[in-house]
């Protein structure tokens, strides 16, 4: 009754505050966004985030009314705004979801849980109908995989029309892992038909939905808890720990008893709501999050695990019967075979029965001695005794879930009677970038590209890389990186750009980047002073958003300098809670530059304190190289370019900036002059108080070309000075935003 009596209150209320000066939409028009931009995303998959916008709900920023039913209360996800948050649905089987999603943070504002409170977000209920006042926003910002939200506004009412419970709760909504992505992940073109799955995926976003008969293939993220699957297509689908019950992290149920499922595990059903992330796992777009406890229900059948892959020796030479070693555990039904499956120079497989080896509990089986140069790859087949049978592969080292799927590679070798290069250890025809020789124990001999008076000294910074690089020549497959988490070690930390070197180590993977770490031996060094290879000159497409890893057009340059030429800083913070990397791009598309070096060049304002040189938004660079490296962050895992000193950046023009701190009483924006203009021209805009600030240069179409400010400015009268060399003759519209502040202005560029 206590709860009635409280909706009854905020019905009323809601009937006697005037809120209709706010429309009234419903949630399929909040989300719904044209099928055509949709189509176009999954072409473009995420390589011009720039293009963020064709997937945001056509009332962003709006401040509006909507009404659903509560299929998720409040305090159950609670991966965010500290659980004060509840999801509705309108019954549509597509735009039927939305996130009603407070501005409350655990680390800046959690005070606001009271005004949430007082609103009355605890007294909604699953099955009840409520009509809320909110703007609708989208998280994370200039992502194409944001999620539409909407914020309430406290000051209208939140009307609470109670129903019957759970049974007026819309069903979910029966889906396929190849609605949401299709091929393995990371992905790898054409697209389409691979990867995100934009136009069946966006209709569904915020919808519950349950799929049928998924695998699990690896792990996402061992401290969530979240985990990849695939169907029987090999489609992939990650999960998301958005509740307290599927979840190992801090905000976890003291009940749960979730844990991780063993790799191999057949998923008969799974069931929760779609969502996407922000961070370094945006890129796997749209995941499902599993809600209740029972939203995930286990086969019956658990399948056999193949793993701890070996190879003795690693490098085979001519006069050598390599041995092949792993472990196979059994699921629930017996095994009926064990194989290797090997090919010599990509000839038919050849079958060979993996027997034990009662000594350390491994199966093995040897492949037979073949002439110098010759290719091998093989992968591991055990197939269970179900009816019908399943099998299991183990192909690759890779740890992403592509182990099992001979479309992204095998594990191969080539026969050697030389000593190994740089190129032998890099060089794989298969899109997974994994070396052939992990775990090798080799010496190597290039020349050092990157000392410790050009990149950090290890450990690297989250994400980054460190000291040293070496490479042989400026051929593909060429560099290399060489690491060591001692740096007692006397012998690297006295190697110098220039040195011809050997460095033995151990052959290894870190997060998909190939180095050489470990050596027990100082290197040895023939000769001081060489000159370090000539970088080679490339478009930034070539490691642009969609370029997976192990692409081979990006991966055959992996360690080895790079140049790009006359790019344009379009991004200073283009990843996610990381200021130790920009992008820059020269039209082709945009790359990830990493501030792992020692150079004195910055793109955060409060750096020049320092003494250090700011790069802005929109400026102009005649060049810039360095290293190309691989790691994860706000776009996902990426290509990277690594710049070392100063010498790695060449001019800088384009956008400058100056602030005169007069006092204005009103938010301006003047027209630029002049106009029409050849390449250059001003604006002046005014902030009578410090706000966050955005200067944008829009298209005739509407698309964002550049974001020249991006940044926190305190009051005054700015003038900001524009080279717009890079754009084509047209009009083009620049808005300034400043809080709630907003107005747009009109340009023509005559060349």
């Amino acid at each position: 009754m206590k709860r009635l009596i409280v909706a009854g209150l905020l019905v009323l209320a809601g009937l006697y505050q005037s809120n209709a000066q706010y429309p009234l939409y419903t949630i399929r028009q909040i989300q719904e966004v044209s099928a055509d931009s949709l189509r176009m995303l999954d072409t473009l998959q995420r390589s011009q985030l720039g293009r963020w916008t064709a997937q945001t709900s056509p009332r962003f920023h709006d401040t509006v009314r909507v009404r659903g039913v509560c299929v998720v209360p409040a305090k159950v996800i609670n991966f965010t705004s500290l659980g004060y948050n509840f999801l509705i649905a309108s019954g549509e089987n597509s735009w039927g979801g939305l996130l009603v999603r407070p501005n409350i943070s655990s680390t800046s504002n959690p005070g606001d849980t009271v005004f949430a409170i007082q609103w009355g977000m605890l007294n909604v209920e699953p099955g009840d109908t409520v009509q809320l006042t909110g703007y609708i926003d989208e998280f994370p910002l200039s992502d194409l995989v944001s999620a539409t939200q909407i914020v309430p506004v406290y000051s209208q009412p939140l009307a609470i029309f109670p129903g019957p419970g759970p049974s007026a709760i819309p069903p979910h909504v029966p889906k396929l892992a190849s609605d949401f992505w299709r091929g393995p992940f990371p992905s790898s073109p054409p697209y389409p038909p691979n990867g995100i799955q934009f136009s069946t995926g966006e209709p569904m976003e915020f919808m519950r939905v349950v799929l049928t008969n998924l695998s699990v293939v690896a792990y996402v993220n061992q401290t969530n808890g979240t985990f990849q699957m695939v169907d029987q297509s090999g489609n992939m689908f990650s999960t998301m720990d958005a509740s307290k019950w599927f979840t190992t992290r801090g905000h976890r149920d003291p009940l749960s008893t979730y844990a991780l499922p063993p790799i191999g595990s057949i998923i008969d059903t799974i069931r929760g709501y779609i969502v996407t992330n922000s961070g370094q796992e945006a890129a796997r777009g749209y995941r499902i999050a599993p809600i209740y406890p029972g939203d995930i229900r286990y086969g019956s059948v658990t399948l056999p695990i193949v793993n701890t892959h070996r190879r003795y020796p690693v490098v085979v030479p001519p006069d050598s019967t390599p041995t092949i070693a792993c472990r196979i555990t059994k699921g629930n039904i017996g095994v009926a075979s064990r194989q290797l499956r090997y090919s010599i120079n990509n000839g038919p497989f050849v079958n060979v029965t993996m027997t034990l080896n009662a000594a350390d509990t491994t199966y093995r089986a040897q492949i037979p001695q073949q002439a110098a140069n010759t290719f091998v790859h093989y992968y591991i087949s055990v197939t269970d005794s179900a009816v019908p049978p399943n099998t299991v592969k183990l192909a690759s080292s890779a740890t992403d879930g592509s182990q099992t799927d001979t479309l992204r590679g095998f594990f191969f070798y080539t026969v050697l009677n030389r000593p190994i290069t740089i190129s032998d250890i890099q060089t794989t025809p298969y899109p997974n970038g994994r070396t052939p020789y992990l775990g090798a124990v080799v010496p190597v001999r290039g020349i050092i590209t990157a000392d410790t008076a050009s990149l950090i000294p290890p450990p690297p910074r989250f994400r980054g890389t460190s000291a040293w690089y070496m490479q042989n020549g400026n051929q593909p497959w060429s560099g290399i990186w060489v690491y060591n988490d001692s740096t007692s070690l006397a012998g690297l930390l006295g190697l110098r750009n220039g040195d011809s070197v050997a460095v033995t180590g151990v052959v290894a993977e870190d997060f998909d980047v190939t180095r050489v770490e470990r050596q027990t031996t100082p290197p040895v060094v023939y000769t001081p002073n060489n000159p370090l290879p000539a970088p080679v000159v490339l478009p930034t497409s070539t490691f642009g958003a969609s370029v997976g890893n192990g692409t081979p057009t990006a991966e055959r340059w992996e360690g080895m300098l790079v140049q790009f030429n006359n790019v344009v800083m379009p991004d200073s913070e283009p990843t996610f809670q990381d200021i130790n990397e920009f992008a820059v791009d020269d039209g082709s598309g945009v790359v990830l530059v990493r501030k792992d070096g020692t150079h004195r060049y910055t793109t955060t304002v409060a750096d020049t304190a320092g003494g250090r040189i700011l790069i802005r938004r929109g400026q102009r660079i005649s060049y810039i190289r360095g290293v190309i490296y691989f790691a994860g962050g706000g776009g996902g895992f990426r290509y990277k370019l690594v710049p070392r000193s100063n010498a790695d950046f060449g001019v800088i023009t384009g956008v400058d900036i100056e602030r005169n701190p007069t006092v204005v009483d009103h938010f301006s924006l003047a027209q630029n002059y002049p106009n029409p203009f050849n390449p250059a021209t001003t604006f002046r805009y005014s902030l009578p108080f410090s706000e966050f600030v955005t200067v944008k240069i829009y298209n005739l179409l509407g698309q964002e070309v550049e974001t020249l400010v991006n940044e926190q400015q305190q009051s005054g009268e700015y003038t900001l000075r524009y080279d717009a060399s890079r754009l084509t003759s047209g009009v083009y519209f620049y808005q300034l935003r400043a809080g709630s502040f907003s107005e747009v202005r009109k340009m023509l560029l005559l060349k």
